[in-house]
């Protein structure tokens, strides 16, 4: 998607019994669609009785200075020094791994290539899009829930097996 588009769209991936579902909103323009988008991960994970997750999203970070410091006042996005990148975060019932793929991109914004990872020196993650997956296997009730809550929701899922550009 970076080599044909420039960018790669929000999508998380739920690796079940039945294969591979995928999930990508229509766009994540603010502060609610990303909260839904997380709430629709999560109640995917458990309706699907999903093995594990794995979320893909472009977003912007910033790193701590040499000094080891960082500014959390100023968000990633609004931050002069911010770096472009697009975030891998798996997870299972009982662990998660993230890891960042800085973007290079030629002067007129054209992607080029990723760079290579920073190494992630961190004991947990917070946020929207921390703790997807439940800590525990879900009993036959919560998935159920879990599917009416989606269907309710206006979503319905329907995996398509193979071929993940259908999911």
């Amino acid at each position: 998607m970076m080599r044909t588009t420039g960018s790669v769209p929000a999508t998380v991936i739920a690796d079940t019994d039945d294969g591979y579902v995928f999930c990508m909103p229509a766009d994540l323009a603010d502060e609610a669609a990303k909260d839904r988008f997380a709430e629709i991960a999560r109640l995917l994970a458990v309706a699907q009785n999903a093995r594990a997750l794995v979320l893909v999203v472009e977003a912007w970070v910033k790193y701590a200075n040499a000094a080891g410091e960082l500014d959390t006042n100023i968000p990633p996005s609004q931050s002069a020094d911010r770096k472009e990148v697009v975030a891998l975060m798996l997870e299972d019932h009982s662990s998660a791994a993230s890891s960042l793929l800085p973007i290079l991109r030629d002067g007129s914004g054209t992607f080029l290539a990723f760079d290579s990872p920073p190494a992630l020196d961190y004991t947990e993650s917070a946020g929207r899009f921390a703790g997807l997956m439940p800590r525990l296997k879900p009993s036959v009730r919560e998935a159920a829930a879990a599917k009416a809550t989606l269907l309710a929701m206006g979503m319905n899922i329907v995996n398509r097996r193979a071929d993940p550009s259908l999911n």
